[in-house]
């Protein structure tokens, strides 16, 4: 579940997405289905409040819209991501944030990693080095200067790979450089045929 201003987005069973206008609370604004084929694990909504984007289980973000002239645009899409394509692992995307002033956004994984990425080119920005356990939460703060996140275990394995006497839970903290976060610019080439 995530909110932001007026907007309440809400993940239910079988892959089922309510978003609700908060000013009208008891009745749906928009019903759909995910457009990601496992559980959802988590949701973040766009600091424009115009949509959201999903994460699951399988290793995959999908970016949704609320507004009806965004959706007959066909602007959504998936993606994959923390995957370790060497040994054909994938890991459960844990945390989506949105940076407040570019709308790009950060996902945090099983898998100990942590990626920038931008919605409107629909690319990666950076992938920072992982850690030894999963992150499972993320955050910037206000101004977007500073990047948090938790590492903890995530009992995606259960509690048979938990052992608390030598894998500590901690917070970190990354402090953003623009060039990291910031969109980058289309070149004129980018997105025409020849």
């Amino acid at each position: 579940m995530a909110s932001r201003g007026q907007m309440l987005v809400v993940g239910t069973a079988e892959r089922k997405l309510i978003v609700y206008d908060m000013r009208k609370p008891t009745t749906p604004f928009l019903e759909k289905d995910s457009q990601l084929k496992h559980q959802t694990r988590c949701i973040a909504t766009f600091p424009d409040s115009t949509g959201f984007a999903v994460g699951s289980v399988e290793g995959r973000v999908s970016i949704d819209y609320v507004l009806e002239a965004d959706i007959k645009a066909e602007k959504y899409f998936a993606f994959k991501c923390h995957r370790d394509t060497k040994n054909s692992n994938v890991y459960a995307v844990n945390s989506i944030a949105f940076h407040e002033e570019y709308s790009t956004f950060a996902t945090a994984g099983s898998d100990g990693g942590f990626c920038f990425w931008d919605k409107d080119s629909k690319s990666r920005l950076k992938e920072f080095n992982k850690v030894d356990q999963p992150i499972t939460s993320c955050c910037f703060n206000y101004d977007g200067k500073i990047f948090a996140y938790a590492v903890s275990y995530d009992w995606s394995k259960g509690a048979f790979e938990h052992n608390p006497a030598t894998k500590k839970p901690y917070i970190l903290l990354h402090a953003v450089q623009d060039q990291e976060i910031k969109s980058r610019e289309r070149s004129s080439r980018q997105g025409t045929r020849r």
